[in-house]
């Protein structure tokens, strides 16, 4: 049926009408809805500098996505992208274990994907429990000799014969150890993971590896926060780490990740949570910031739509 031009008007300027009256996590929500591609779901974007005045794409990634489902998968983000990009994480792994591409021959599987991407499957009920169970098993036989997970997995896991770890993959497998039960498997990893939120350790500039601020670690740490012993044993660790960075910087993105980690910690940042509104640009989004850098390479990795989804975990959820 096709609209009479008049109508067509009328349907506009009520369309013009409903978006004057919403809010910003309205417009927040409308933002990740309309930039959804539903064969491809979410992507990063790659840049040689970290404003991302240039950026260009990259074969097809799965870690944007699955951040994005887990961050609002109980928010009301539409449930046709819910089910797509449930779909889409579906498809993209064997035998429970995730590589960062789509295409997995660019890159092994690696315990960071595979944490992240395989417990948001089986929080959604995606995933048969012998897969995960299977899955979570390679993971924590996949340790260095110390007993940390590290962070790729066999056939090309080892790369100049050394194991590499970093405290935010360990948080991600570590919470798919707790997730299935298994976590008294990983204690090495636990302990690596609290020991890096330390101060003489949360503070070095080089702590990380992949990732570029404190505050990812934290958001990943307070992830964890969902397991009762997890909380009882380190929740003063997860808030000491926090209030060090509280005001330490304005960037839109690691704003969301302390308002979010604050919420999970029932702690007010009322202050931050604030200036993250403010952040908000005219289409609903949130500015584009790194949320990592591809390995020892000046190539940084982010995307509007992902910040904007954690802005909106942040603002929609306390």
């Amino acid at each position: 049926m096709t609209l009479r031009q008049g109508e067509a008007g009328i349907l506009e300027r009520l369309s013009t009408l409903s978006r004057r009256d919403e809010g910003p996590i309205d417009r927040g929500y409308r933002y990740l809805s309309r930039t959804f591609d539903v064969d491809r779901c979410y992507q990063a974007a790659l840049s040689r500098t970290p404003d991302f005045t240039s950026r260009i794409e990259m074969p097809d990634e799965i870690f944007t996505s699955a951040i994005i489902l887990d961050l609002l998968m109980e928010s009301r983000l539409s449930s046709r992208v819910k089910r797509r990009l449930t779909e889409f994480l579906g498809e993209s792994h064997e035998h429970g274990l995730f590589s960062y591409f789509v295409d997995a021959s660019l890159l092994p599987r690696d315990v960071d994907d595979t944490g992240l991407a395989l417990s948001v499957l089986v929080k959604v009920g995606a995933a048969p429990v012998g897969v995960a169970l299977s899955a979570v098993s390679k993971v924590l036989q996949n340790v260095n000799d110390a007993g940390i997970i590290h962070v790729y997995m066999p056939p090309r896991g080892e790369r100049e014969n050394r194991c590499r770890i970093d405290p935010v993959p360990a948080a991600n497998a570590l919470y798919l150890a707790y997730l299935l039960g298994r976590e008294d498997e990983a204690r090495a990893t636990e302990e690596y993971l609290i020991d890096s939120l330390r101060p003489e350790k949360f503070a070095c500039p080089n702590a990380f590896y992949y990732y570029l601020t404190p505050d990812v670690l934290l958001y990943w740490a307070s992830r964890l926060l969902d397991f009762d012993k997890f909380l009882q044993k380190y929740a003063h660790v997860v808030e000491g780490a926090l209030r060090a960075r509280v005001g330490s910087s304005d960037v839109p993105l690691e704003l969301a990740l302390r308002v979010i980690t604050a919420n999970r910690l029932r702690i007010d940042n009322a202050s931050e949570r604030d200036a993250l509104r403010r952040a908000q640009t005219p289409d609903g989004s949130w500015p584009i910031s790194p949320i990592y850098k591809l390995g020892r390479s000046d190539v940084y990795v982010g995307s509007e739509a992902l910040v904007t989804a954690f802005a909106l975990k942040a603002l929609d959820d306390q």
